[in-house]
């Protein structure tokens, strides 16, 4: 599709789905900003066709709406790209509980969501979890699930803005806490920090405690909600 500018605006398909993509993922155009490491105005811009979405912007603003940058440039509908498929919920994903997983019954069929698949990791395992408790409730609620795309499989790399379903273990011992945390990167380390309104959950510096180990088990690429009625 060709882009049409009129009065220094630039007209497209892009223009309104962009606006449409952010809204039905909830984000606002701050968040939307913080994520893809720009200014709300530059957002309001793209938005409102004052900037013309050229392919690195599209490359920039389309993981964080759970599309391909194709999806953004080009008339091509996102609900024709994604399958609806059933992913597994993992457990319940909690900052702060510890679990002893030498008894964790393995043998239970895990509850499922049917949720759109993405894209984006054709290869890699994907994954739900069950958000309980507030150390994240900036970003994830008590009762809303995220889905996670496997680290090891994605081919990421940690960075700042991403959220990261993390478990920790205590030295010698079976114990295990599962948690999201935020990444951010400050002073030559990597902290994982909670969003939330509670100061009893505190940051984390990955591998920087000697008695805890951390493993960075997978990337939150999505969030659902079900609506209750």
């Amino acid at each position: 599709m060709d882009f049409v500018q009129n009065g220094g605006r630039y007209y497209g398909w892009n223009m309104s789905i962009l606006r449409k993509l952010r809204t039905k993922k909830g984000l606002s155009q701050q968040a939307l900003a913080e994520l893809a490491g720009t200014s709300q105005p530059q957002i309001r811009r793209l938005e409102a066709g004052d900037r013309k979405l050229t392919k690195e912007w599209a490359v920039r603003l389309a993981p964080h709406l759970g599309v391909t940058p194709e999806m953004l440039m080009f008339e091509k509908e996102p609900e024709e790209q994604l399958d609806v498929i059933g992913l597994p919920v993992m457990g319940v994903i909690r900052a702060g509980d510890w679990r002893d997983i030498s008894i964790l019954d393995t043998e239970t069929e895990p509850e499922v969501i049917h949720v759109a698949r993405d894209p984006r990791f054709p290869h890699a395992r994907q994954y739900a979890l069950h958000v309980s408790g507030d150390s994240m409730t900036e970003r994830f609620p008590d009762g809303c699930y995220v889905t996670c795309v496997d680290f090891a499989e994605s081919g990421l790399a940690l960075k700042t803005g991403m959220y990261i379903h993390v478990e920790r273990m205590m030295a010698g011992t079976q114990l295990v806490e599962t948690t999201l945390k935020e990444v951010q990167f400050t002073k030559g380390q990597t902290v994982l920090v909670p969003r939330s309104t509670n100061p009893v959950h505190k940051p984390i510096v990955l591998n920087g405690e000697e008695d805890t180990e951390i493993l960075v088990k997978g990337i939150v690429i999505g969030k659902y909600e079900p609506v209750s009625f």
